[in-house]
């Protein structure tokens, strides 16, 4: 469990919001601190949000994506929230997926109550799959879902993200080829119970900025949530 703490006693302010981050697929905590920490979100939000990053418990059952490898040196100690394997029925199944969610709710229980949960990718579908689950549903405020998509495993066939009526925000990479935009507007129409903002940004799988397109979305987002709070 890695906490980002970004701002000094004399800038902190008397509430910021408490996030679970999730990284993304076989990558970790520390990876999603660093994407977070080059998209500047260190800075841009520091003074309205500290990030929890999470370890996933499952070891990477496969080769690292060569873009992590790529850009953040070879031996990255790859994590991933489910592995999807074939049965011999046609369907897809979550290894790992009960392990990951047990994870979350022990880590909620040890380091929280968190006001909200954020995810990336893989972390980003792993977000939504824990707003629309009974018992981690209530652990989150709100979802902050960055190139996520609908869970395809069978072991998630009887969640209703129609039910999450926590509020979402969805970041969406108009050239994201290993979540296209279609996946990632397939979660956001499904979550028709959610008072829900989608931001989209030019690039592809990636971490934007905060204040992609010059639209700080996301911060308003935040400041929005962080109001809530403070008022309940």
């Amino acid at each position: 469990m890695r906490a980002l703490t970004t701002a000094s006693s004399v800038d902190r302010p008397p509430r910021r919001l408490k996030i679970l981050a999730l990284h993304g697929f076989r990558a970790n905590a520390s990876v999603f601190e660093r994407q977070t920490t080059l998209a500047r979100w260190d800075l841009d939000l520091r003074d309205i949000a500290e990030l929890y990053f999470l370890d996933a418990p499952n070891a990477a059952s496969g080769a690292i994506p060569r873009d992590l490898d790529a850009f953040f040196g070879p031996g990255v100690d790859g994590r991933e929230w489910w592995s999807a394997e074939t049965t011999e029925r046609g369907t897809m199944s979550y290894e790992g997926l009960t392990r990951s969610l047990a994870e979350m709710e022990r880590r909620c229980a040890e380091d929280g109550p968190f006001d909200g949960v954020l995810g990336f990718s893989q972390g980003g579908t792993m977000a939504a799959i824990a707003l629309a689950s009974e018992g981690l549903r209530e652990r989150f405020k709100f979802g902050v879902i960055v190139s996520g998509m609908k869970s395809r495993g069978e072991e998630t066939k009887g969640l209703s993200y129609g039910d999450v009526s926590a509020p979402t925000l969805h970041v969406i990479g108009e050239a994201d080829r290993v979540v296209p935009k279609g996946l990632s507007v397939g979660l956001f129409d499904a979550m028709s119970g959610s008072v829900k903002t989608m931001a989209t940004h030019a690039g592809g799988h990636v971490v934007p900025r905060a204040n992609e397109r010059g639209e700080p979305i996301l911060r308003a987002f935040l400041e929005e949530r962080l109001r809530e709070v403070q008022g309940s």
